[in-house]
């Protein structure tokens, strides 16, 4: 899937199957980014609605050097994730000539995290 973004095949993903030191040596070096799956439970909406409240009520200041784009896209969290994950991480990153990923980035690098998420809704 990152190749045919247009990411250089030295990048992958891969599962990490535990916290474990044993199962973390599993992980091949560098790393730049974890994603972290979990379930969504009752406790955890508790948490978020309580947390976006205060949010809403306090505001909340992001430095503008971390690449954020709010999620508008249903069932899309793994792919915000990633976008966010290589954002973050471009000046490590290779990209292909042509890569439609490097393009939305630059495109998308001056905008706010309301409108990056308009524009990935619209990107061709």
């Amino acid at each position: 899937f990152l190749k045919q973004l247009g990411l250089h095949p030295n990048w992958q993903f891969v599962d990490v199957y535990g916290m474990d030191p044993e199962l973390l040596s599993m992980v091949p070096r560098p790393v730049c980014a974890v994603l972290l799956l979990f379930p969504i439970t009752e406790k955890y909406e508790v948490f978020r609605t309580e947390e976006e409240e205060k949010i809403k009520s306090q505001g909340q200041d992001v430095t503008s050097s971390v690449y954020f784009m709010k999620q508008t896209i249903s069932n899309a969290c793994g792919t915000i994730g990633l976008i966010h994950a290589i954002a973050n991480n471009k000046d490590k990153m290779h990209f292909e000539s042509g890569s439609t990923l490097k393009k939305f980035l630059e495109e998308s690098v001056s905008m706010s995290p309301e409108e990056r998420a308009r524009y990935l809704e619209n990107y061709d």
